[in-house]
């Protein structure tokens, strides 16, 4: 059985970056290499045994472990069925991989940003990605309900087809309004992922936003709201199951853990803690 490498690709492009993507079907191609040559069916079995095969040839644990969680990304954008109990035991055997944490911007430079955007179809789609904590393909398939004032989100990395529906905030409300007059009734965003990505990157540039070490994508604004709502005190179960929408609280930490200079300043001294 030969994997839908095409397919994945274009499910992963709505979520990671092309060079992540890449790194990813190069996993996903060697794990597909070894099923043909053993004649096996994608799943938990065959991918432990691929697993074991790799530590037997030698390849250091980190990689092994790199390309398990790749393939296991492949099971999970194409909705293989998978059994969970199975699942965690299999991920605790991997060895642990260090997870970069996620870049954010400054509240500044979220404003500038939005500010500055002049195509109003962009500045939407910023703003929706920010409010919502949205990924780019979940805000490009995105339906509207004028009527209900809400908005609904299909969530990528989910099995069940499971969507998230949030009440609009007034100011993205009064865009639509004037957005959607030139819509009537096509797709609500009729653009590609790449372009979003093309023009986000020339919208920062007139923002005044440096990358300083930042990958400048629009994913970024996800990582921004979550960010900036561990700094505001809003409690990461609630920002993991109600904005996040990641399977664990566990992803949310291990990927929003970033320190902001708003948080350092915030320690408070252990003289004043103690009062010496």
């Amino acid at each position: 059985m030969s994997l839908d490498l095409e397919t994945f690709r274009l499910r992963a492009e709505t979520v990671y970056p092309k060079t992540t993507v890449r790194r990813k079907l190069v996993s996903v191609s060697k794990y597909d290499s070894f099923l043909s040559s053993r004649g096996l069916k994608p799943g938990l079995e065959s991918l432990a045994a691929w697993v074991d095969e790799l530590r037997k040839s030698g390849v250091s644990p980190r990689t092994v472990s790199a390309y398990a969680r790749d393939v296991l990304t492949y099971f999970d954008f194409m909705m293989l069925d998978v059994d969970e109990r199975r699942l965690k035991m299999f991920k605790k055997m991997l060895p642990p991989v260090r997870l970069d944490l996620a870049d954010f911007l400054t509240k500044d430079e979220v404003e500038r940003l939005i500010k500055t955007t002049t195509d109003l179809r962009r500045k939407i789609i910023y703003l929706l990605m920010f409010a919502y904590a949205r990924r780019l393909g979940e805000v490009l398939n995105a339906t509207v309900d004028l009527e209900r004032n809400t908005v609904t989100f299909p969530i990528l990395k989910k099995k069940s087809g499971e969507t998230a529906t949030y009440p609009l905030e007034p100011k993205i409300r009064e865009l639509l309004e004037e957005y959607m007059q030139y819509v009537k009734g096509r797709k609500l965003f009729d653009i590609t992922p790449r372009a979003v990505e093309i023009g986000f990157k020339k919208d920062c540039e007139r923002a005044g936003i440096e990358p300083n070490g930042r990958r400048l994508r629009p994913h970024i604004l996800r990582h921004t709201r979550i960010t900036l709502l561990r700094e505001a005190g809003v409690p990461l179960d609630v920002i993991s199951k109600f904005l996040a929408r990641h399977s664990s609280i566990t992803t949310t930490v291990s990927f929003y853990m970033g320190v902001t200079e708003e948080m350092k300043a915030a320690i408070p001294k252990a003289e004043d803690m103690l009062k010496l």
